[in-house]
């Protein structure tokens, strides 16, 4: 290959300072159509990065939009050595090699305080010395304090939840509790309290939670259907619901908002000796005619993302095949095996058998359970 001349550099030099273009100077109706194209967080977060003028237009899109078209990074622990590891990791589902080390955790919370949750896009923190819950942001490191609980709890006691974004006017946390239920309104100076008549049964680690039109759904370890209003005040009320009375048990379940519809999703044992699972999926039905879980034969063109201890909420992305991903599946946390990513991806309907090494849900059914999390960060 010959070397241009002296003279044609000479002009492309002058062609190229003629038609250069500042980057923050392209139009936004550009600008929102590279957004689109966009098939990751990572992309987004670095288009976001670029200057202000980027950075605004990435701030006016929807976090709806976001979180329903752009797959979530995967939140979890560097190591198993400890309840509260020293550092977090970031994993890209899109990116398998994509690995960011997330060190503005402050080092006070190591082996001080315990992981309970995690909830648009922030870490709930138990602080036993305090008695008091720390919402972490882990990206940023900016840390929420809450008043000081109205009981002395372990953190196997209660299972709090983020109502709405921390941006949000209205923005809160409610604590499931063996007694009562707690909520506090960010930037309340106390907690405020309710005891329902009906409470959730068993252990606050298989209890499932999704926020959907302002309510909070959760469902406890019997299946049964809570929903708590908010407004105009605290209220817990269960909901009589048909379609599950062949299914009065599940090795684990998990409740996720998709398509502006609820979904309860259940790993039902195949076997007596609860062997071998199959991954369902049934629909909140709420017609004239009463309420009841309608099985879905297919998730369609959806994608879940579910922490496998459900100490997360629930994701569900439209349309994966446009980043990589297969529709009609659910992604589940599993905690770090042989080198592998700590995730699989389970088709609606397979048959999982549990108890062998090789099994995708193995380590998670029978390892140390740590907060492993589908997040997008900062919604």
């Amino acid at each position: 290959m010959t070397r241009p001349s002296t003279s044609s550099r000479q002009l492309c030099q002058r062609g190229d300072r003629s038609t250069l273009r500042n980057w923050s100077d392209l139009p936004d109706g550009l600008l929102h159509t590279i957004l689109t194209c966009l098939c990751s967080l990572v992309d987004f977060i670095s288009f976001s990065s670029v200057c202000r003028s980027w950075r605004a237009i990435t701030s006016s899109v929807s976090p709806s939009w976001t979180t329903s078209h752009l797959p979530p990074l995967l939140l979890c622990p560097t190591s198993a050595s400890s309840y509260f590891p020293s550092s977090l990791r970031l994993l890209d589902p899109t990116s398998p090699s994509f690995s960011s080390l997330i060190s503005r955790i402050s080092n006070k919370f190591e082996f001080a305080c315990n992981l309970i949750s995690y909830s648009h896009g922030h870490l709930f923190c138990f602080m036993p010395s305090q008695n008091r819950i720390v919402v972490l942001n882990p990206l940023t490191g900016d840390e929420l304090s809450s008043p000081l609980l109205l009981q002395n709890y372990k953190t196997y006691n209660f299972f709090p939840v983020l109502i709405s974004p921390l941006s949000s006017p209205d923005s809160g946390v409610v604590v499931f509790t063996s007694d009562a239920l707690y909520h506090w309104h960010i930037g309340s100076p106390s907690w405020s309290s309710y005891c329902p008549r009906v409470k959730p049964s068993g252990s606050f680690f298989r209890m499932v939670a999704a926020i959907m039109q302002g309510k909070v759904y959760v469902v406890d370890c019997r299946h049964t259907l809570f929903v708590l209003d908010l407004s105009p005040q605290l209220h817990l009320r269960s909901l009589a619901v048909d379609g599950l009375e062949e299914r009065d048990s599940s090795f684990q379940h998990f409740l996720v908002v998709c398509d502006g519809e609820l979904l309860l999703l259940l790993l039902v044992s195949t076997d007596a000796e609860m062997m071998d699972v199959q991954l369902e999926a049934y629909r909140f039905d709420s017609s004239v005619n009463g309420t009841r879980w309608v099985k879905q034969e297919t998730l369609g063109n959806w994608a879940i993302f579910v922490g496998y201890d459900s100490r997360a909420h629930g994701l569900a992305i439209q349309n994966p095949e446009r980043w990589g991903g297969r529709k009609n599946c659910v992604s589940f946390t599993t905690g770090y095996q042989n080198g592998d990513w700590p995730w699989a991806v389970i088709k609606l309907g397979d048959v999982i058998n549990t108890i062998d090494p090789e099994s995708p849900l193995f380590i998670a059914r029978f390892g140390q359970q740590h907060l492993f999390s589908w997040v997008h960060p900062g919604f």
